[in-house]
């Protein structure tokens, strides 16, 4: 939503007189905001996306330590790739996903092999 939101901003920014729809610079806007946001931030983050990292979450792999490159770039495309696809309706999917996994986790974070969990607070 957000992605859109900057996406037409920029559109509107540019004024090219054609509007949103088929504009090439809103699709291009919309895209490289999709990308930022659901792959470069994750990729220089230790795979926390931007919500993420404003609810003080974190990911891991199953075995406790932080994800690989390639366990991101699963996390991204197999979990981001087919909501953005299927307009939102694979949330539905990754829904029951996280109802029938014993550890409550959904669709990219089994494809992943990684888990969410709220990040831990060091004492003082």
């Amino acid at each position: 939503m957000i992605a859109g939101f900057i996406a037409a901003l920029y559109t509107q920014w540019q004024d090219t007189g054609r509007g949103f729809d088929p504009n090439p610079i809103f699709w291009k806007a919309f895209i490289i905001t999709h990308f930022t946001f659901l792959l470069a931030i994750p990729l220089f983050a230790n795979g926390r996306t931007l919500g993420m990292l404003l609810m003080n979450l974190t990911v891991t792999s199953n075995n406790g330590k932080k994800p690989n490159f390639f366990q991101i770039i699963l996390r991204a495309v197999l979990g981001f790739g087919p909501v953005i696809l299927t307009n939102g309706l694979w949330y539905f999917v990754s829904l029951i996903a996280c109802l029938v996994d014993k550890k409550g986790r959904g669709w990219g974070e089994m494809s992943s092999y990684t888990t969410v969990k709220r990040k831990e607070e060091p004492f003082d």
